[in-house]
């Protein structure tokens, strides 16, 4: 059985990858892990506006 990705599983991936950056001491790592964070709200506004366009119809 396949997990369901909605927008809310993103947004939950970019707040966790953000808390991670914050409490991270290693520069490098809060960089890439904020970069993530950024890519996964992204998704999940991309998700948001194809399931409101799909409620539309």
């Amino acid at each position: 059985m396949e997990s369901p990705k909605d927008a809310t599983y993103f947004a939950q991936l970019a707040r966790v990858a953000r808390l991670k950056a914050d409490a991270s001491e290693d520069p490098d790592l809060a960089r890439r892990l904020r970069e993530a964070a950024v890519k996964h709200e992204r998704k999940a506004r991309q998700l948001s506006r194809e399931e409101a366009e799909k409620n539309r119809q």
